[in-house]
C-alpha cells in the first residue's frame, strides 16, 4: 500500500506553484458554484447510440462508469487536489490515509445509497425540498479550503 503515499509525497514535493494553482482552481470552482463567477459550460454529447450495439455488458458498465467519472470530475477534482496538497504538505501517512478514506466514503456513499434504495426512489426524491442549500454550501467549502490552502502555503502553521 505504498503506492498512494508515493503520490502524496510527490505532490508535496512539487513546490509552491502547483498547490497554489490547485487552491486557485478550488476558489474559482467555489465562486462558480455560488454563481459569483459564471463559467461557460463544457460542450456536451448526448448521443448514446453506442449503448445499443452488441457490446458486452461488462464493457458497457465500464464505459458508463468512465462517463460518470468524467462528469463528476469538475466537482470532485478541486476538492481532491486541495486535499492531496494539504496531505502532501503535512507528510503524515496515517492522517493522509484517513482523510483520503473519508473523502472516498463521501464520494461513493451517494452511489451506494442510490443503488440500495432504488426501489424507494419516490420517497428519496422528497428530499429535494432541502437540496437548495447543497450547491451554495459546496461553494463556500471549496472557497474555504482554497483560501486555507493558500494561507497555509504563505504562512505555515507551526
Amino acid at each position: 500500500m505504498v503506492f498512494p503515499f508515493c503520490f502524496g509525497w510527490f505532490y508535496g514535493q512539487v513546490g509552491v506553484g502547483l498547490p497554489i494553482v490547485v487552491s486557485a482552481i478550488a476558489i474559482i470552482m467555489g465562486l462558480n458554484l455560488l454563481e459569483a463567477l459564471p463559467l461557460p459550460p463544457l460542450p456536451s454529447y448526448s448521443g448514446m447510440d453506442f449503448m445499443q450495439n452488441n457490446i458486452p455488458r461488462s464493457l458497457k458498465s465500464y464505459l458508463l462508469g468512465l462517463t460518470f467519472g468524467l462528469v463528476a470530475s469538475p466537482c470532485s477534482t478541486p476538492v481532491l487536489a486541495t486535499l492531496l496538497a494539504w496531505v502532501g504538505q503535512k507528510g503524515d501517512p496515517i492522517l493522509g490515509s484517513s482523510l483520503l478514506l473519508a473523502y472516498t466514503i463521501g464520494y461513493v456513499a451517494p452511489l451506494v445509497i442510490a443503488g440500495v434504495f432504488t426501489a424507494s426512489i419516490k420517497k428519496i426524491l422528497a428530499i429535494r425540498q432541502w437540496s437548495g442549500w447543497i450547491t451554495p454550501a459546496s461553494g463556500v467549502l471549496l472557497i474555504g479550503f482554497g483560501v486555507f490552502s493558500l494561507v497555509s502555503r504563505f504562512m505555515p502553521i507551526a
